[in-house]
């Protein structure tokens, strides 16, 4: 019996087993997939992402080739969950796999059962895939101005050979766009809208995951939408704020920048592990004027978080706008998942609005494009705390801007603010700022 024991077996590839171990924790614990690839180190980020990626946009025909050619069935030992990984890496990913472990030489063996049962499904998720990249999201690179200056981002890049697109003032919105579809792999532009964002080309994604500045958080990897609510929200320095729903940290460390680091930001988060993520981030980041809470930020009010006076919600939503979507859940469309996390963000927006007397604005952001998310909560909110109203996200913003919310939502709309994947060379982003009413002023 020892005779048939397996005797100094190659190892799979660390790269494989710990990709394996967060699709198996995200699937079991049903834990957030963008939280646990956090939590690895920066290393190996990059590929986990990119193979997990895969795996969701193709995850019927992957399951389904697994089913039919029966590699789990005829191989025992075969874990499942790694047989996932392997395949997605051999069939939708780098079409090679590394090493000569008895996991990786099974599913090897396979590779023409697995491309026979796939069929169609690989022709057509590359055919949807080049669609969804047709204008591809170039490389935004935001500059923490906690750790570092601008001045000493631009002698870096200087340094490093980067050219600086010439600047100029663009007459039109359209123009800024054009201007970044036309960005050469060695430049990069300054963004319209925020000083402090870097625009380049999308091919450099990569190159900037594995800098030494992202790793010293000197430079944050933040898509233009999100970088959009701390702009809009604009607390001055010495200002108090709340960020109800704020893991993983990139909002509220950004809202510090644009604080210069003085003043207070409640930092709230329910989840013990995504709360942790917190604390790092920020910490790293170089935010001293942080206060991390774990805990429900429904509980939280003025008693434990005094004189609030600027709030951020961002709460948890379809993510229907995000263009590199980390989620195991085939159902962000039902009518019936969108009608509770309606119900939630509701809830959320409506304590923000009533258990902050002293609150002055409240940006209410969302990474989805439905209504339902959106301009029906903004409504609902509005009417339910007429001493709120609505400021104008498109004037607010310092330069032009395209895109406002739907037409039909009378007076709410025009003064909601959308990011579009297509037209805006950024994520699917919602925002909407409401703004205490003065005593003297009347409701619309």
């Amino acid at each position: 019996m020892e005779a048939n024991k397996f005797k100094h077996s190659i190892k799979v590839p660390t790269q494989y087993k710990r990709v394996a171990a967060v699709l198996k924790t995200a699937l079991e614990r049903k834990k957030s997939l963008k939280s646990l690839i956090f939590e690895e180190k920066h290393a190996r980020m990059r590929g986990m992402q990119a193979v997990l990626k895969q795996y969701i946009d193709n995850r019927a025909a992957i399951d389904n080739a697994i089913e039919q050619t029966k590699i789990l069935k005829d191989n025992p030992r075969l874990c499942p969950i790694l047989c996932k990984i392997l395949v997605t890496e051999l069939i939708f990913g780098r079409k090679a796999l590394n090493g000569e472990s008895k996991p990786v030489l099974t599913v090897r063996s396979y590779r023409e059962k697995l491309v026979e049962s796939l069929g169609e499904s690989v022709n057509e998720s590359r055919k949807t895939k080049g669609k969804r990249l047709k204008k591809s999201i170039p490389r935004y690179v935001r500059v923490n101005t906690n750790l570092v200056s601008l001045a000493e981002v631009f002698e870096m890049l200087a340094a490093e050979e980067w050219q600086r697109m010439e600047q100029r003032s663009f007459e039109t919105y359209n123009d800024f766009i054009t201007a970044i579809s036309t960005l050469k792999e060695d430049e990069y532009m300054v963004d319209m809208h925020l000083d402090d964002l870097l625009i380049f080309h999308a091919k450099q994604k990569h190159y900037w995951a594995c800098h030494q500045y992202v790793k010293e958080k000197k430079l944050m990897l933040q898509d233009k939408g999100t970088c959009l609510v701390a702009e809009l929200l604009r607390p001055p320095p010495g200002s108090v704020v709340l960020d109800m729903c704020a893991a993983p940290g990139m909002k509220t460390i950004h809202i510090s920048n644009v604080m210069q680091n003085k003043g207070t930001i409640y930092a709230v988060e329910q989840n013990s592990d995504r709360y942790q993520i917190l604390c790092s981030m920020t910490q790293s980041a170089g935010c001293q004027i942080v206060d991390v809470i774990n805990a429900d930020a429904l509980t939280i009010d003025s008693t434990r978080c005094p004189a609030v006076e600027y709030i951020l919600v961002d709460p948890s939503c379809s993510g229907s706008g995000m263009q590199n979507r980390m989620s195991l859940d085939p159902d962000e469309e039902d009518p019936a998942r969108l009608k509770r996390l309606a119900g939630l963000q509701i809830k959320m927006l409506s304590h923000a609005l009533t258990a902050f007397p002293n609150v002055k604005r409240i940006a209410y952001s969302t990474c989805s494009l439905f209504e339902e998310e959106n301009e029906q909560v903004v409504q609902r909110c509005l009417a339910m705390n007429p001493e709120f109203k609505l400021l104008s996200t498109k004037k607010t913003l310092r330069h032009k801007w395209n895109h406002v919310g739907n037409a039909k939502y009378k007076k709410i709309g025009k003064n909601c603010l959308y990011t579009k994947p297509d037209l805006d060379y950024a994520d699917g982003i919602f925002i909407a700022i409401f703004e205490k009413r003065r005593t003297d002023e009347d409701v619309d």
